[in-house]
C-alpha cells in the first residue's frame, strides 16, 4: 500500500500557510521551527515541487501549494469531524465565530438570539478581534470581515455592501443650524482612519478637501460614541449607527449617501468542510444581513447571490 504523509506533516503545511511563518506554525503545534521546516521539505521532495517562497519577513505559499492546500484542508476537516476534539463535554456542538469588535457589538450580538433560539444545541463562541489578517486561526469555524473578499487561502461569501452618510446628535444639528450639505463647512468633521469623506463629499456635490484637522478614530465604535457625545459630524456606516438613529441619539443629516467598493463577507478556510452548525449560521447570517439592509434602505430584501463553495 502506498504510504501517505502523516497528519502532523499535513497540519504543518496547513498552519505554515495560514500564518505565513514556520515559527508561528511551530508555536501553535508545539513543535520547533526546524521540525516544521523538515516536514515541509519532506513534502517538497516527495512531490517534486516548491511549496513556499520568501515574502518579506514571512513565507508565502506557491500556486502549487495553494492547490494542494485545498485538498489537504478538506481532508483534515473530514478527519476533524470524524474525530472531533472541539465538542463540549455536554455533547453540544461548538461553533466559533471571529468578528471585528465594532461589528459584533453594534450589529451581530443584538441579533444573535434569533439564531441561538433556533439552534439550542449549538454552543456558540464569539471571538472578537480587530486583526484583519490572522482571523482564521485553528478553532475558528467562520469569520465575518469587511474588505474586498480576496483574503489568501480563504473562501468568502459576500453578505453585502455598506452605506455611509453623515450623522450627529439632534442638539449639534440644531445648534449649528445644519440644513444643507454646504453647512458642513462650519462643522467639525469626525474621521475614521480607514474611511475618507471624499466619496461622500463628491456625491453631495461639495468641492471640499478631505478634512485633515480635528479628531481621527481608528475604530467605528469610538467614532459613533464621539459623535453621540456631540463633538461633531461623523461619516458613519449604516450598520454602525442603525440603533443610535432608532433611539434618537443620532440623526442622519441628508439623503445623500456613499456606497463603499468593499463589503461584509462571511469567510472560511478554502477546502474546509463546513459543519451542520456552520452551514446553519451561514444561512441565518445571510438572511439577517439582507433584512437589516432592507430596513436601512427601505428596499425589499434581495435574494442573496454568491458563488461560494457550499462547503
Amino acid at each position: 500500500m502506498r504510504s501517505l504523509p502523516s497528519i502532523e506533516t499535513l497540519r504543518a503545511l496547513d498552519r505554515a500557510a495560514t500564518h505565513g511563518s514556520y515559527s508561528a506554525a511551530a508555536d501553535e503545534l508545539g513543535l520547533t521551527h526546524g521540525a516544521i521546516s523538515h516536514r515541509i521539505r519532506e513534502l517538497e521532495e516527495r512531490l517534486g515541487i516548491t511549496l513556499f517562497r520568501r515574502a518579506g519577513r514571512g513565507m508565502a505559499p506557491t500556486r502549487e501549494a495553494v492547490t494542494l492546500l485545498a485538498h489537504v484542508r478538506q481532508a483534515l476537516a473530514i478527519l476533524d469531524r470524524a474525530f472531533p476534539d472541539h465538542r463540549r463535554s455536554d455533547g453540544n456542538e461548538a461553533l466559533v465565530i471571529s468578528i471585528h469588535p465594532a461589528l459584533a457589538t453594534r450589529w451581530l450580538l443584538p441579533r444573535l438570539g434569533s439564531f441561538t433560539r433556533t439552534m439550542p444545541d449549538v454552543a456558540v463562541t464569539i471571538r472578537s478581534t480587530a486583526d484583519l489578517e490572522e482571523f482564521l486561526v485553528r478553532g475558528v469555524d467562520l469569520a465575518i470581515r469587511y474588505g474586498a473578499g480576496d483574503w489568501p487561502n480563504c473562501t468568502s461569501l459576500r453578505l453585502g455592501g455598506e452605506i455611509f452618510y453623515p450623522v450627529c446628535t439632534p442638539e449639534y444639528r440644531d445648534r449649528l443650524d445644519i440644513r444643507t450639505p454646504e453647512d458642513l463647512r462650519r462643522c467639525t468633521l469626525l474621521r475614521h482612519g480607514w474611511q475618507s469623506w471624499s466619496n461622500w463629499l463628491r456625491a453631495a456635490g461639495l468641492r471640499m478637501p478631505e478634512p485633515t484637522a480635528g479628531l481621527t478614530l481608528s475604530d467605528s465604535s469610538m467614532l459613533v460614541e464621539v459623535a453621540s457625545s456631540g463633538q461633531g459630524v461623523a461619516l458613519a456606516g449604516s450598520l454602525m449607527v442603525q440603533e443610535e438613529i432608532r433611539r434618537g441619539r443620532l440623526v442622519r443629516l441628508f439623503d445623500v449617501r456613499a456606497e463603499d467598493i468593499y463589503g461584509y463577507h462571511l469567510v472560511w478556510q478554502t477546502g474546509t468542510v463546513l459543519s451542520a452548525s456552520a452551514l446553519s449560521f451561514r444561512s441565518w447570517v445571510t438572511d439577517c444581513f439582507a433584512d437589516t439592509m432592507a430596513e436601512i434602505t427601505g428596499d425589499p430584501a434581495p435574494v442573496p447571490m454568491g458563488d461560494a463553495d457550499p462547503g
